[in-house]
């Protein structure tokens, strides 16, 4: 552990020196007047700052990223931004890691509310993250590092808001149509079609609406045409979200949000006699009230989510194989901002309760509930012109593990107008999620061969964060880079017992003793020319776990080095083309040797290639088209030890009509 603190302790040194390798052709100037532009960010502080004098490190994602990049889904969008990996499992679900933490350490918000029906899947699902239809998304905020003090326990890794187009009522009706083919070219199916529409406009001088929907049919994709099962599952799904926002008085705005999501994956074969369909229906509607008043600003919600799964399961007998689970969770939230002398102001508390009923996999009781409340503060002071030092706390009071404590302590220097340097500390708790806690909550594992099951004796998981860097932003440069570590405390994950063949035989949750995750990253984005900008990031990332009888490992599934590189080049005033080389490398897996044990194997490195085009054939009209993966690089051919995949070389065109 000691050579561990040593190369963080010497990337926290280096880390200015590396932000600053530029070349003297660049002549970057630190003066007080360079030009500086402004990116808003409203998830780190609850309200609206620039990206540099927030007590957090983020990327933001606009609309017009999205519509000129080859992605085709949230996931795919954030897996090309600094210090983000999507790893998918071995049906072909997403699933995002911040700085090395798994994804049930990030939290998933939509308009700032929480989104966590997708927890209801034993196996994980990323229905959270791919329920907003991508045409309603304004813009997507990713904040890198604990965010627990604002959000709660489980925003150790970090936070996604995904953020909509909203409703003006002083405005006219707009929308959009649009229509979207996706083929791949290697190995058998897989073909993705996505049908759209979005409107949004005034009803009159008071009421504006916001509606969008989508709808989502994807082929399951095989490696090949003897494969028993595919690498990406079959998927049909149906989204839709709005929003009805009245201006109840002129410092008074009240909004309701209804969102449906159906996600269905039939038949995802686990072997060839095994099989297995899950299906979501989800329903949301949450209350919002916005009020400004001459003591604070105020904002307060209630959400009821409220989700139907069915999951089919061939490996159980009848009538154990059909099951039907219910996941209902309730949220409200409420705080005040105000700024007082050299004091920015923020209090609130929230309120969570997670619900599951399943009759089959809750043996005994049928069903399981957790309340937690939480009440939370943070004051940030102008100690100078230049300085703020933030200083937030939060108490969680959690219906088995009692009140505890999560602190966060923030320096903010403005050093000129163009360059900021940052860091802190923030201490964060998080309790198990009801099905690992349940010893009554049992489900198929370990690709059917297992049953994996609750453990009561969980301890709540701690960890402890820190981040130091800066931030560099003129009308020419924007850079960012920051050194982190996370230290975490019984850290929570599966363990399978195997029989002498190496024959997985059971499965239960434990705690690890420790865990750790450390590195750099670096983000930068400079226009060339006046037609040609340059975007690039950096990722360097360094894990260790250890037992309790002091046995350290690596986290698997987490690429030590990941870098990204795109050039977006406005080819003619109605032309654009898009061009992207992502690089993996050094990530680590684990095999079971019969009469040694887990050993660890590096698995080799990849680059993947991808190219778009944008063309506005009229005002209304927008067509695009693109290759993902031009290289066609097979993850299943690289290596079999590698449990994430890449689709092989696939096309796409699509269409956007406004009106």
């Amino acid at each position: 552990m000691f050579a561990k603190k040593q190369l963080f302790v010497s990337m926290l040194a280096a880390a200015p020196m590396m932000a600053f390798a530029v070349s003297d052709d660049n002549e970057i100037s630190l003066s007080e007047d360079t030009e500086q532009l402004d990116t808003l960010v409203v998830t780190a502080t609850m309200e609206a700052k620039k990206i540099e004098d927030i007590p957090a490190f983020a990327t933001v994602v606009t609309k017009d990223d999205i519509a000129k990049s080859t992605v085709s889904s949230v996931s795919d969008l954030l897996r090309e931004t600094v210090g983000v990996n999507n790893l998918s499992d071995a049906t072909g679900r997403d699933e995002i890691q911040i700085r090395g933490l798994d994804g049930e350490y990030t939290v998933i918000l939509v308009n700032g509310k929480r989104v966590s029906a997708g927890s209801a899947f034993d196996k994980g699902s990323d229905t959270d993250l791919n329920s907003v239809p991508l045409n309603s998304i304004e813009r997507v905020e990713i904040i890198r590092g604990p965010m627990s003090v604002l959000y709660g326990a489980d925003a150790i890794g970090g936070v996604v808001n995904i953020i909509t187009k909203k409703p003006q009522a002083d405005a006219g009706w707009t929308g959009t149509a649009n229509a979207e083919v996706r083929k791949i070219e290697s190995g058998e199916g897989g073909d993705q079609y996505r049908l759209g529409v979005s409107g949004m406009g005034a009803i009159n001088d008071k009421l504006a609406l916001s509606v969008s929907v989508e709808d989502l049919s994807q082929k399951a994709w095989y490696a090949d045409d003897d494969a028993v099962g595919p690498l990406r599952e079959k998927k049909n799904a149906q989204n839709l979200t709005s929003t009805l926002t009245w201006q109840a008085a002129e410092n008074q705005e009240v909004e309701v949000d209804f969102g449906y999501n159906h996600d269905e994956r039939p038949y995802q074969a686990y072997s060839d006699t095994a099989y297995r369909e899950q299906e979501i229906t989800r329903t949301d509607l949450a209350i919002t009230h916005k009020g400004e008043w001459d003591w604070a600003n105020t904002t307060a919600y209630i959400k009821r989510e409220e989700s139907d799964v069915y999951d089919y399961n061939s490996q159980y007998d009848e009538p154990k194989a059909h099951s039907n689970l219910e996941a209902n969770n309730t949220y409200a939230k409420g705080y005040a901002n105000k700024v007082v002398g050299m004091h920015a102001l923020l209090a609130g508390a929230d309120y969570k309760n997670e619900q599951l009923k399943n009759s089959y996999t809750l043996l005994d009781t049928g069903e399981y509930n957790v309340d937690q409340y939480g009440v939370f503060a943070q004051d940030e002071m102008s100690l100078t012109d230049k300085l703020v030092f933030t200083l937030g706390g939060r108490v969680d009071n959690h219906e088995i593990y009692g009140n505890n404590f999560s602190p966060k302590a923030y320096l903010v220097y403005n050093a000129t107008n163009a360059l900021t340097f940052k860091g802190g500390v923030t201490k964060a708790f998080k309790a198990p999620e009801v099905s690992k806690l349940s010893e009554e909550y049992r489900t198929v594992s370990c690709g059917s061969a297992c049953t994996l099951s609750g453990n009561p004796d969980l301890e709540a998981e701690t960890s402890v964060s820190y981040e130091f860097g800066m931030d560099y932003h003129t009308k020419g440069l924007s850079a960012t880079a920051a050194v982190f570590r996370n230290d975490i405390d019984n850290l929570i994950e599966r363990e399978v017992g195997y029989d002498n063949s190496g024959n997985a035989n059971s499965a239960k949750w434990i705690n690890v003793a420790t865990a750790m995750t450390q590195g750099f990253e670096f983000s930068a984005s400079t226009p060339l020319t006046d037609d040609l900008l340059l975007k690039a990031n950096y990722t360097y990332l360094d894990t260790e776990a250890e037992d309790s009888d002091g046995v350290k490992t690596v986290l698997t599934g987490r690429p030590e080095h990941q870098a990204s590189v795109s050039f977006d080049y406005q080819a003619t005033d109605i032309v654009a083309t898009y061009l992207s080389v992502n690089y993996i490398s050094g990530m680590q897996y684990s095999s079971w040797v019969s009469g040694v044990g887990s050993v660890y194997s590096t698995l080799p490195s990849y680059y993947r290639t991808d190219i778009g085009m944008t063309a506005d054939v009229t005002e209304n009209l927008t067509l695009r088209a693109g290759v993902k993966n031009i290289g066609d690089v097979r993850l299943d051919e690289e290596d079999t030890g590698y449990t994430t995949y890449e689709l092989g070389r696939n096309y796409f065109v699509s269409a956007a009509y406004n009106f």
